[in-house]
């Protein structure tokens, strides 16, 4: 089994954990749907075959994992089986289901966990049957990287901002833990602390970038610097304060991504904008000592570690562009490798705007064929069709979880 390592949001992937959206997605109502953290419901066929593409490219490229599978196996061991579940129960006080939940087969119970435990007529108490589900459905487990993300040799398990995917954490942490062996850092035990995965970027082996909003917040920032402050080889953070509203804005990585070493993906409103009225903050660690330093906007701020990024404007020039392709997801690239990259193709105007900055266009249908080689490109973004995934709220780096990538040169 693949150890944990990322030094990088560039570096060659080596494998990455998935999960393809489920009858889950399937289980919104318009009743529920905002307490599930969506706008819409979702077709669930049609955000199979869009996944596809995108899964298949991934596929062709790395070495892929599926939560439910990496779940079954974790449950294969009766002792963590029992653990998990009891983590989970107490935490949605449930705790009424675990010997029944105890006994089902570790695949049952793993799609039970994630698509949710269907109420049973004159088993379960009466008071529980409007809700249909005695545990509700995972609805946003297809973005991997909110619950947990690989930051170095350690997997951060997050504090979800919202309850209601707490138990994507919980399953995150009991794969990381004992199916890779992972160290796991959880933020969860500072009081008051909220991280998720879109608001960390690893830029460098001594940066990150954190995003502080509506999902991360100032104590859940203040423990990772902490944390890094007492490991030798982070020396600086630099984070960027984004809008509460819309939830367009809930993460970093949905205004800026890297591309490679020198091209960045942003949304230039908050990323070059010094006027924006966003706070951008550099934490500087100096042997324990922490510093803050207040920053003119984000890409200032890279200059001063030595970052010469050329951004890459997502929506284009135009401003109006630029608001709409945000809206669903334009920034949010995932990394291949160095000047490889994966995302939306109907964002049109940011698909231009890479080409124009040397990136070839190909397209999902082509690589999965085999039309299209990517390693025949030193430079690419590929696209793949996407009408009901981006009304999730994320794009392709919101549904990735790296667990290893090559170190890059710098």
């Amino acid at each position: 089994m693949d150890f944990i390592e990322v030094n990088s949001e560039i570096g060659q992937l080596e494998g990455v954990v998935l999960h393809t959206p489920g009858v889950e997605i399937e289980r919104m109502t318009p009743e529920n749907i905002h307490e599930a953290l969506y706008s819409d419901l979702l077709n669930l066929n049609i955000a199979r075959k869009e996944y596809s593409n995108f899964e298949g490219v991934l596929s062709k490229w790395t070495k892929t994992y599926q939560v439910v599978d990496l779940l079954t196996e974790v449950l294969e061991n009766k002792t963590v089986k029992a653990d998990l579940l009891d983590k989970i129960l107490t935490k949605e006080e449930r705790q009424f289901l675990f010997v029944e939940l105890s006994e089902q087969p570790a695949n049952v119970l793993a799609n039970f966990l994630i698509e949710g435990y269907p109420y049973i007529e004159g088993v379960h108490p009466k008071e529980f049957a409007k809700g249909r589900y005695m545990l509700n459905p995972l609805y946003n487990l297809f973005f991997t990287r909110d619950a947990s993300s690989s930051v170095y040799d350690q997997v951060l398990i997050h504090s979800m901002s919202t309850d209601v995917r707490d138990r994507e954490s919980y399953i995150m942490e009991a794969i990381f833990k004992n199916i890779f062996g992972a160290t796991t850092i959880n933020p969860k035990l500072s009081e008051g602390s909220h991280t998720e995965g879109g608001d960390v970027l690893i830029a460098r082996e001594d940066v990150l970038f954190i995003g502080n909003g509506s999902r991360t917040n100032k104590q859940g920032i203040e423990f990772l610097t902490k944390y890094f402050a007492s490991r030798k080889n982070i020396q600086h953070i630099i984070v960027q304060e984004l809008p509460t509203s819309p939830e367009s804005f809930i993460h970093l990585d949905m205004v800026f991504t890297m591309l490679s070493q020198n091209k960045c993906m942003a949304y230039a409103p908050i990323i070059l904008n010094s006027h924006s009225g966003y706070h951008t903050t550099h934490i500087e660690i100096d042997n324990g000592q922490i510093h803050y330093h207040e920053r003119e906007n984000f890409l200032e701020a890279t200059k001063h570690l030595g970052f010469d990024f050329e951004p890459v404007l997502c929506g284009g020039s135009d401003n109006w562009y630029q608001q709409r392709e945000q809206w669903h997801s334009g920034a949010n690239f995932f990394a291949l490798g160095e000047g490889k990259v994966l995302g939306y193709a109907r964002n049109t105007h940011t698909i231009e705007a890479l080409n124009n900055a040397g990136f070839d266009v190909l397209r999902a249908e082509d690589v999965c064929s085999g039309k299209e080689d990517m390693h025949a490109h030193d430079r690419f973004v590929v696209t793949f069709e996407a009408a009901e995934l981006p009304r999730g709220g994320g794009g392709a780096r919101c549904m990735t979880m790296p667990i290893k990538r090559k170190k890059v040169q710098w």
